[in-house]
């Protein structure tokens, strides 16, 4: 049989056989191998229902590794454990699963009191994370004619904290709204297609926290060492508002409050920059600055246009769209560019 659409959507995946073509088979910058359960069994006593546990480290990098617990709440007394780490793609350290399921087992009384023998393990939770480090908005190449990647194949999400599944839900709104102008318009081409993409600079510019907590293959560093920075970072945001941690957890950030919260770590902890230099290296410290200006250009962008594109584009929309289809879908992606997530 012989299918056919005005637009094929890439929805496969990281693994991606399409997206792997569309950007000439680029490796991978990083992974997350993580291994986890869907538990019931766990007293109450020691968890709250109404939190979760995101970047919680256990132990040190003796073992080359920094081990991290993330923890979501169910239904009832259900309970979603994951236990990961930071990961450089290295053949000769792919990063085992099985030796991860046994320091899972073994350490999760240490994370959360509990009793092995009267947990029930509802679903075992296993996989690799894989990332890429997107420099600017078109660094990655997310469709070609007739053709878009979304989600995880368009690998736009956060380094930090989630999937691409979780950027496709969060910039919905911006992908669906994009997509219907390039339907009804009949723009359909590469040129076209890859303005509608879930890219955000503010996010992007995260990746060197990621690349901080990742232990350099045959590198001996001291064992405390990523502890120490995040016991850095996160003390600044233990003693910032509560809402200052919130919009930096949630990938909100803005080009202010991220570079006052960089600032504050530089002069609290002068060595923090050294770390990050050694952890990350020369060039993929470069390849950051190159996401940083990104960001700082989207910021001054921000400045200048803000105040009154938004309501232009509004008033603008019908004669806009009607004539100069093509540019308007240009205008509105620049307006999800420099709005969602900030």
């Amino acid at each position: 049989k012989i299918a056919q659409s005005r637009l094929v959507m890439d929805a496969m995946g990281t693994a991606s056989p399409i997206a792997a073509q569309l950007n000439k088979g680029r490796p991978f910058d990083s992974v997350c191998p993580t291994v986890g359960a869907v538990i019931k069994g766990v007293d109450k006593e020691v968890w709250d229902a109404d939190y979760g546990d995101v970047l919680n480290s256990h132990g040190d990098i003796s073992r080359g590794r920094q081990l991290i617990w993330e923890l979501f709440p169910g239904k009832d007394d259900e309970l979603t454990i994951y236990l990961f780490h930071y990961h450089e793609v290295n053949s000769e350290n792919p990063g085992s699963l099985l030796e991860m399921y046994e320091d899972f087992f073994t350490i999760l009384p240490e994370y959360r009191r509990c009793d092995m023998d009267k947990l029930t393990f509802e679903k075992a939770t296993f996989g690799y994370i894989p990332g890429y480090f997107n420099v600017g908005s078109g660094d990655r190449t997310v469709a070609f004619d007739r053709l878009l990647a979304i989600g995880d194949a368009a690998s736009l999400q956060s380094p930090l904290v989630f999937t691409g599944f979780g950027s496709l839900v969060r910039n919905l709104d911006r992908l669906t709204k994009l997509l219907d102008i390039a339907l009804r318009k009949d723009l359909l081409t590469a040129q076209d297609l890859n303005k509608i993409r879930a890219y955000q600079s503010n996010i992007a510019v995260t990746w060197l926290f990621s690349k901080g907590m990742m232990v350099p293959t045959n590198t001996n560093l001291p064992p405390q060492r990523i502890n120490s920075m995040l016991n850095t970072f996160f003390g600044l945001l233990a003693d910032s508002p509560p809402e200052v941690a919130d919009t930096f957890i949630k990938d909100r950030t803005s080009w202010l409050m991220f570079n006052r919260l960089a600032i504050k770590a530089a002069f609290q902890n002068p060595a923090l920059i050294v770390w990050i230099w050694q952890m990350a290296g020369a060039k993929d410290f470069i390849r950051w600055v190159g996401a940083y200006l990104a960001f700082t250009f989207d910021a001054i962008l921000s400045i200048f246009l803000m105040g009154w594109f938004p309501q232009w584009l509004e008033k603008s929309e019908g004669w806009l769209e009607q004539k100069y289809p093509s540019f308007w879908l240009t205008l509105l992606s620049l307006r999800y560019r420099l709005t969602v997530g900030t």
